[in-house]
């Protein structure tokens, strides 16, 4: 009886122990744990300063020659030498092509011998006329000669009156005769003469000579302006017309890029503006190009306002045909307080910046106005020389804790 209370008293002993032990490894387990530790988020931040910003609006265009030529011949005929090759750099008044002269060359020759023919009738008849007044004058000289001796005579009561009077009617005769002779010549020498047959049959012979000479002039055709060959539809022994282009010679010293205003905006687009152009397929730099011209009226396809920029091209990168990004500022607010546009977070239809204070960040809520691909205006809710966010700000939150990474 003795033996069995001892051996209670000893497992009563044990698990007494048992669970003291238990409850001393919870205290040092507790006792172990730490604290979770707050970590900083690194950003990037700026000052938010008073600065010059401006609307841009942008816009696309395309590329054109500054002058582009369509070449055909004023008269049709086959193409008997082309002297050029696309690409080619061609000076005006070069020769480009050449068209067969055979057959119009038998008409100038043509026009030229009934040129000849009615020149010899002219002076012919130039001829006979001045005969004719040289003969006149002599008659008129000898009429008023025997004039004058019938009045002495008629004094001397020599003659009669009635043979007085009648070398009087003789003498107005022959100056009659010598002032018509003397008119016949001046206008057969005039320019504007259209009694003498001899003459408008010369002057129609030379209007034939002078065509069928312009129709010659006219099979070699020569390049109206200093540029490069773009187009050649041409080939020896092709037929050439007036009907379609035979060459196209283009102007790219200079480049036009046509491009569509919207309504919003024309009225602060003006010519002469200077504009930012860049076009990625030549090279993707920023060109510097002037407003050339706007037109007042809408386009009624896109209903907008088509303009003209024109851009130098010495080094011919800009070809016909690329597009371009036109940036064109149509407003801008000086010492006005700006923040880059990369700060900016959009909650919730909101613009939200953060502003720095004391190794935390602060949420804010701002009202823009001028805003470009850099640079956005705040026309309130923050204050110059406020540190913002530029950097990081898609990981923070209204409070957080923040280290600067760019200081």
């Amino acid at each position: 009886m003795r033996k069995g209370f001892i051996k209670v008293l000893v497992l009563l002993l044990m698990s007494i122990l048992v669970i003291t032990g238990c409850g001393r490894k919870t205290e040092t387990i507790n006792s172990e744990q730490t604290q979770e530790v707050e970590t900083a988020v690194p950003v990037d931040i700026t000052k938010v300063s008073k600065t010059e910003v401006e609307s841009v609006v942008t816009l696309n265009g395309k590329v054109k020659p500054l002058q582009d030529i369509s070449v055909m011949p004023k008269t049709p005929g086959k193409v008997s030498a082309v002297n050029v090759e696309i690409g080619q750099q061609v000076n005006k008044g070069e020769v480009l092509f050449k068209l067969e002269q055979k057959d119009i060359q038998l008409q100038v020759n043509q026009a030229r011998a009934a040129l000849s023919m009615a020149k010899i009738g002219v002076e012919q008849q130039l001829t006979q006329l001045k005969s004719g007044v040289t003969t006149a004058e002599t008659n008129y000289n000898d009429a008023k000669l025997s004039y004058e001796r019938m009045q002495e005579l008629y004094k001397a009561e020599a003659i009669s009156e009635q043979q007085l009077e009648m070398s009087a009617t003789q003498l107005k005769i022959a100056e009659e005769q010598f002032l018509s002779a003397k008119k016949n010549l001046e206008l057969t020498e005039g320019k504007d003469n259209s009694e003498s047959v001899s003459k408008a049959q010369y002057e129609q012979a030379l209007a034939g000579y002078n065509m069928a000479k312009s129709q010659l002039d006219n099979t070699v055709v020569t390049s109206p302006i200093t540029g490069i060959v773009a187009t050649k539809n041409i080939v020896v022994g092709g037929f050439a017309t007036s009907a379609s282009p035979a060459m196209n010679v283009v102007d790219l010293t200079s480049v036009i890029i046509d491009a569509n205003v919207p309504e919003n905006i024309i009225n602060k687009v003006k010519v002469d503006d200077t504009v930012e152009v860049i076009v990625e397929s030549a090279g993707g730099a920023t060109l510097e190009g002037a407003i050339i011209t706007t037109s007042p009226v809408a386009d009624a396809r896109t209903q907008s306002y088509p303009i003209e920029i024109k851009i130098p091209n010495e080094d011919g990168v800009l070809k016909g045909g690329m597009f371009a990004e036109i940036r064109i500022v149509v407003d801008k607010a000086e010492d006005t307080l700006a923040v880059p546009l990369a700060s900016i977070v959009n909650k919730d239809g909101k613009d939200i910046i953060y502003i720095v204070e004391d190794e935390r960040v602060r949420q804010v809520e701002i009202q823009t106005g001028f805003i470009n691909d850099k640079l956005v205006q705040v026309l309130d809710g923050v204050k110059e020389n406020d540190v913002v966010v530029i950097k990081g700000q898609n990981f923070i939150n209204d409070g957080t804790k923040v280290s600067i990474s760019n200081q």
